[in-house]
């Protein structure tokens, strides 16, 4: 009997008309310009985040759809004032005061939802961001970002803007990896739809049977499917074409690669470093050893003159690092600023793989205090995002003469917010510092040995005229973290700049010891640890310790005005 028996028969199915339409099968391109959602069901990948908010408006991210080739962006705006037109209109021109979007890769390139089609259309190079949607009611809806590429592994910065609804330009950090590890949970729905010759090679992903042996060789009867991401248009090569860094950890994929003849010393394309490099920091210690036993040389140099050690070091690889040594590497080996991967090791938690090693010399007193004063500084500062902000330490002058400096009133009143208003929203002070005057605002707040002084959209305090004015008979540091990437500091002392910098670039030979001990040579700290170490490490080259982060997260002790006509903001 079945479960619908008794029911109202319907109709039997009749033949399709000689017009009906039929899905042809999945053709991968270059890119995805839109998602595959006939061909696949995506990944879905949760992530929920403030992305921008405005006084009356808010975006956050909510989630992920990660597809063969590309990933969809959740997001979800809110609103609680309507004018009347209604709903304000999120699509726009880069003229107008509509909804902005964009995307900052790990590989430096910026695509945003104003770019223009280029002219020839066949000319365009690199992936595109699209905005669609609008979905849901007048007080909150949804739209989708759609990038029509995986993004590269490593840091990806997603910036919306939104002038109408005075949100300003914000910056939200987020890591791609998990994103290209999500494409292998893809699920094709209709895996039948080209001819077998077609399928899986040439569709950017392999379709393999399940368990590790189904790298090597494909199964001679079906077997439960999974899709992961390929590393090439083809099975297996010989080469080290099209690997990207997560590609490194798939053991039985590099095993391939050696075993179709792909050379172990010979620099992977468009890299200086060879693939025991590459493996030694991206990749799974299985990988590391199987690269060894087909003759990669343990202490080959790359073009900086860095070891395979000396990236796993950096990487926080202590697998890698722990094959590395086994196969006789060099721990004490000198590389960049005289300093060994041994010694970079001692100062993080691989120590104990090294501290028993022969050659081990332990950190003196005095390394020791710096490494510990450098995590107790960045520790105040865990978790503080600085975005779009300049923030200056200044040792040696109290809030009051910071404030005479900057050309205001030092016996003048702190702009305190009227009573009931929110002290953490400046605007209720009668100052906006994200509006058109935010080069003008700046909090100030004393500190025991000195001040701070912080802007929350402006980079005003990292420039030369503005720390020389505050640093005569004093040490200043100045910190401005870009939005579209970026984190750059100026140090003054007694008038005078002295050095200007990029932070959070891997330390050279010339690099001062403070880029070392803050570990701007780590490519492993955790996120919350992202601003965090530049923040600490400003604040020690200043001389000024700052007890907690509330001088740099808000609300200031008082905001004061640069004069509109101040050579400070020349």
């Amino acid at each position: 009997m079945s479960f619908f028996d008794g029911l109202p028969a319907s109709a039997p199915p009749s033949e399709p008309p000689p017009d009906t339409l039929e899905l042809g099968p999945y053709v991968p391109g270059d890119d995805e310009e839109f998602a595959p959602a006939h061909w696949f069901v995506p990944a879905q990948l949760p992530q929920v985040a403030e992305a921008g908010a405005g006084p009356d408006a808010r975006i956050l991210l909510t989630g992920w759809e990660v597809w063969p080739g590309s990933v969809t962006m959740r997001l979800s705006v809110f609103l609680r004032r309507l004018g009347p037109g209604g709903p304000p209109a999120p699509h726009g021109h880069p003229g107008d005061g509509a909804l902005r979007c964009g995307l900052l890769l790990a590989d430096g390139r910026k695509v945003t939802t104003l770019d223009g089609a280029p002219w020839p259309l066949a000319e365009r190079r690199g992936p595109t961001l699209r905005m669609s949607g609008g979905s849901g009611g007048a007080f909150h809806y949804q739209l989708e970002l759609h990038l029509s590429q995986l993004p590269p592994a490593g840091v990806t910065q997603l910036v919306i803007e939104w002038p109408d609804q005075q949100v300003p330009e914000t910056v939200t950090v987020l890591d791609a990896g998990p994103l290209r590890a999500a494409a292998g949970g893809v699920v094709e729905v209709w895996p039948d739809a080209a001819p077998p010759a077609q399928r899986a090679e040439s569709r950017g992903f392999r379709t393999l049977a399940a368990g590790p042996a189904a790298l090597m060789a494909r199964p001679a009867e079906p077997e439960p499917r999974v899709q992961v991401p390929a590393a090439a248009p083809e099975p297996a090569r010989g080469d080290w074409e099209f690997l990207s860094p997560p590609q490194w950890r798939d053991t039985a994929l590099v095993l391939a690669r050696l075993a179709h003849g792909a050379d172990p010393t010979a620099l992977a394309p468009g890299s200086p470093e060879t693939p025991l490099h590459l493996a030694a920091a991206h990749g799974s210690p299985e990988a590391v050893a199987a690269l060894l036993e087909y003759g990669a040389a343990v202490d080959a140099p790359d073009e900086q003159g860095c070891t395979p050690l000396w990236g796993a070091v950096c990487h926080g690889a202590a697998g890698a690092a722990e094959v590395l040594l086994r196969a006789g590497a060099d721990a004490w080996r000198p590389q960049l600023g005289g300093r060994s991967p041994g010694r970079l090791a001692l100062t993080c938690a691989l120590a104990p793989l090294f501290a028993g090693l022969p050659g081990a010399v332990p950190l003196t007193p005095e390394e020791r205090a710096a490494v510990r004063d450098a995590d107790e500084r960045a520790a105040v500062f865990r978790g503080v995002r600085a975005e779009g902000s300049s923030v200056a330490f200044v040792a040696g002058v109290d809030e009051a003469e910071a404030v005479r400096r900057l050309g205001a009133p030092a016996d003048g009143p702190a702009w305190a917010p009227p009573p009931g208003a929110d002290p953490s929203a400046p605007e209720s002070w009668g100052l906006d510092p994200y509006g058109a005057g935010a080069h003008r605002a700046v909090g100030v707040t004393g500190v025991p040995g000195g001040c701070v002084l912080l802007q929350p959209a402006s980079y005003v305090l990292s420039t030369d005229p503005l720390l020389a004015a505050l640093s005569p008979g004093a040490t200043a540091y100045g910190l401005y973290v870009s939005p579209k990437g970026g984190t750059f500091g100026t140090l003054a002392r007694d008038g005078r700049t002295e050095r200007s910098e990029e932070l959070g670039l891997p330390p050279l030979d010339e690099a001062p010891e403070g880029h070392w001990t803050h570990r701007f040579w780590s490519r492993s700290l955790p996120d919350d640890l992202y601003d965090a170490s530049a923040l600490a490490y400003a604040s020690a080259a200043a001389g000024l310790r700052v007890p907690t982060p509330q001088p740099v997260t808000g609300p200031p002790r008082r905001w004061v005005e640069i004069p509109a006509d101040s050579q400070l903001l020349a």
